[in-house]
């Protein structure tokens, strides 16, 4: 009952979102509860309500606190290494924490980090020359890019056996071909290159 007591005493909002963090990265986001956090903190979850108003609060701060990790882009610089330098950086963190990636799938994502990056990479497109419309359609394709790679990156970690391990060879040659690349496709290096061609194509768009 002290030690209860002492958590409780000390306890603050960093230490329940890190928590919250822990928790959904290693068991899902559903694992994230104020039972399994209080518990994991060694408090009552009512303990919690001092810090984080709900559940969904709490996750809303899970991924803004998260997304602090990501660098801002810089208004100033070339906005193709710009881009591609924060969108590769957002794919690391979504590999990283999976809790952070099945958020941002199942809630919209508008806490007041998420709101400044993003403004921050309409705002390097809009310098740029990009109209709005165009500004948002680039960004909108850049972020769907990286969270498709992130989260198949993520699947192949919890599973390992291939689809097309049963396709006769002879009879589907394409499809042993596809195989070959889609175990790479999760690749660090194939995800550079894959954000490297669509900012090209966005920069080719702007320039007809």
């Amino acid at each position: 009952m002290a030690r209860a007591r002492a958590a409780r005493r000390t306890l603050d909002e960093r230490q329940v979102v890190d928590a919250a963090l822990r928790i959904g990265d290693e068991h899902g986001l559903d694992a994230v509860t104020m039972r399994r956090v209080g518990a994991e903190l060694g408090v009552s979850p009512m303990a919690l309500y001092n810090h984080v108003a709900s559940k969904d609060a709490l996750v809303d701060l899970l991924v803004d606190r998260s997304l602090r990790e990501l660098p801002a882009v810089d208004p100033t610089g070339a906005w193709r290494v710009e881009l591609r330098g924060f969108f590769t950086a957002l794919h690391g963190l979504l590999t990283a924490h999976p809790a952070v990636a099945e958020a941002m799938l199942r809630r919209p994502i508008e806490g007041p980090v998420a709101t400044r990056l993003a403004d921050g990479v309409l705002d390097v497109l809009t310098r740029s020359g990009f109209a709005d419309a165009d500004a948002a359609d680039g960004f909108v394709t850049l972020f769907n890019y990286t969270c498709g790679a992130s989260l198949y990156r993520l699947s192949r970690r919890r599973s390992t056996d291939g689809r097309l391990a049963g396709i006769d060879r002879e009879q589907a040659p394409t499809a042993h071909r596809l195989r070959g690349h889609l175990s790479h496709a999760a690749d660090d290096g194939h995800v550079e290159r894959a954000l490297e061609r669509l900012v090209d194509g966005l920069a080719a768009d702007v320039r007809d």
